[in-house]
């Protein structure tokens, strides 16, 4: 009766090791934008000076090309490389406010960008100054390592009606973040 060698199985419980360690990204938003239902299960994020994010929703996966240039500028496209519109929402902001610990209560300011496809007139920005407008945009949950290759999720939900439109989000993310810095992003601190 022929045995494993030792090697062999050693090799075989690191690989099983490092296939659970390497989690796969978990990206779903269910939203409504300016009435419209839409549901996004990609995403993508960028990290600037370590410290703000800025994590960007879609229907459908972006194109490598346009999810590098995202996490290199930080700027969410509402429209795809051939100029069709897109659903898409984007939250920017500080998960551990000035330090590098991400927690619900050190978020103080989230800037968010919603468009719709069916009109560029159902797009919008916000900009929530938290705990203030808690009732509008609520950080549920956020964890993670804020650093480069780290991860980050969290949940992050709301609602309110702008111009008699409704608009509403759940969004719910669990990402590792890029091994590069963004060129631009939120700043955090004083």
């Amino acid at each position: 009766m022929s045995h494993p060698s030792r090697s062999f199985l050693v090799a075989g419980l690191l690989l099983t090791l490092a296939g659970a360690a390497i989690a796969d990204d978990k990206c779903l938003v269910k939203a409504v934008l300016g009435g419209k239902p839409v549901t996004m299960k990609s995403c993508v994020i960028s990290i600037y000076d370590e410290s703000s994010v800025t994590l960007f929703f879609t229907e459908s996966p972006l194109p490598a090309e346009e999810a590098a240039a995202f996490q290199f500028n930080s700027y969410p496209q509402d429209k795809d490389a051939a100029g069709k519109p897109r659903s898409m929402v984007a939250f920017a902001f500080c998960p551990g406010g000035e330090k590098k610990i991400p927690s619900p209560a050190a978020v103080k300011s989230v800037e968010m960008n919603v468009a719709h496809p069916s009109s560029p007139f159902l797009g919008r920005q916000w900009v929530f100054d938290l705990p203030k407008d808690k009732e509008i945009l609520k950080i549920e949950k956020l964890s993670g390592k804020l650093a480069l290759g780290g991860r980050l999720a969290g949940r992050i939900t709301g609602g309110k009606t702008s111009d008699g439109l409704k608009y509403s989000w759940e969004a719910d993310f669990d990402v590792q973040l890029p091994q590069k810095a963004s060129a631009a992003g939120q700043a955090c601190g004083p």
